[in-house]
């Protein structure tokens, strides 16, 4: 069974394994996302954890609780054949994408943001990403008041959010646990 583990890099990054268990991330608001299991058991399939292999990414869906205000990440898309992948770039082509987002809408769950990664064991955004990840901003609306863009190393992940109001991205971070309980 995957653990999930922080772990401290000298340059004070932090980064989370991949899990095949529901994590609590903390937002800005004080609320949590919770990311199901599926979204990190499908992201493990693409990793970049051999040398050769192409940046992947697809799309996050989910889903805001109407009396919490809480977020649940549950399912993502993954790389097709349409879409271009290089060792160090992903572009969503293919429109099995929008298929995708659409088939998830009506079972109620919608576009949250989106995924790649990155062949590095602890994963840093590029300009590029900082770039696509504001233009976000200005574009694109969720099903709620955040946009999710998630970057998968080869060892960890990193997650953040860009907030619509106040026009800013900050990394999150895994709540507070201690024995596999949440401290909240």
């Amino acid at each position: 069974m995957l653990k999930t583990h922080l772990w401290k890099e000298s340059a004070g990054v932090v980064g989370m394994r991949i899990s095949n268990t529901c994590k609590k991330m903390k937002l800005p608001n004080g609320k949590v996302v919770d990311i199901l299991s599926s979204v990190f058991e499908e992201m493990r399939k693409w990793l970049q954890d051999t040398s050769g292999k192409k940046e992947a990414g697809g799309y996050i869906v989910g889903y805001q609780h109407y009396k919490t205000e809480n977020i649940t990440l549950e399912q993502i898309s993954h790389p097709y054949r349409l879409d271009i992948r290089k060792p160090t770039f992903f572009s969503m082509r293919d429109p099995r994408h929008k298929f995708f987002l659409m088939n998830c809408m009506r079972k109620k769950s919608y576009y949250m943001g989106v995924w790649h990664t990155h062949p590095q064991m602890i994963p840093e955004p590029s300009s590029i990403d900082w770039r696509d990840w504001y233009e976000t901003l200005e574009v694109d609306r969720t099903g709620c008041e955040y946009v999710f863009f998630i970057i998968a190393g080869f060892r960890d992940i990193r997650i953040w959010v860009g907030d619509f109001k106040e026009k800013n991205i900050i990394e999150i971070f895994e709540c507070p646990h201690k024995n596999g309980i949440y401290l909240m």
